[in-house]
């Protein structure tokens, strides 16, 4: 199984190998080619966690016909939709594969046993929930008060290997705005004419 994902869970409890290996074990191996949709928007609610452990997968929507960019997962991630795997509402992201993407995918009925039979997992799902909370607010505050430049500057240092791994558009449309602008930006970065 993963070394990431063992690292990770040691990383945030303290449990033996055999408990690991048990938590492990309720994980489904899975992999998406590059742009391969892994979920689908509006089809049900998100009721899975993906931990990624190599590629890249893209969380969008589509709003008002145009494809927005909500979040770029990377290697030791948990990608997922927590509003409405919380809600157990209907998902409205599509999740896709950006680059070959390989993952553990866990079932949300699964999680709630490991809770209950290994309550120390509760961590996991508590310091989970938390980034998410604060990645989102971080997001908001910066779509109210940063400047594009600032926003890039986030992305950039979060990610780095999303500007050669990932198209210019939809880098744009994560950032909030159209790709000449990032265009502009880019260049006046490195200190061109545009």
């Amino acid at each position: 199984m993963s070394q990431t994902f063992r690292q990770l869970l040691k990383q945030l409890i303290d449990v033996p190998d055999e408990t690991i290996d048990v938590f492990e074990g309720y994980g489904v191996k899975k992999s998406a080619h590059k742009n391969e949709m892994v979920f689908a928007a509006d089809s049900a609610p998100f009721s899975k966690l993906f931990f990624l452990e190599k590629g890249l997968l893209r969380a969008y929507r589509i709003i008002d016909g145009e494809d927005i960019s909500f979040y770029f997962f990377t290697p030791g991630e948990f990608a997922v939709d927590y509003e409405s795997y919380l809600r157990e509402s209907t998902s409205q992201l599509f999740f896709e594969a950006v680059l070959d993407s390989a993952y553990l995918e866990f079932d949300k009925a699964d999680i709630n046993f490991l809770y209950q039979e290994y309550p120390k997992f509760e961590r996991v799902g508590r310091l989970m929930a938390e980034k998410a909370y604060l990645s989102a607010t971080e997001r908001v505050k910066q779509f109210q008060a940063a400047p594009l430049g600032a926003r890039y500057q986030k992305l950039l240092e979060r990610a780095p290997e999303l500007f050669q791994q990932v198209p210019q558009y939809h880098i744009a449309s994560y950032l909030g705005v159209k790709p000449q602008s990032l265009s502009r930006l880019r260049a006046k970065l490195l200190g061109k004419i545009y």
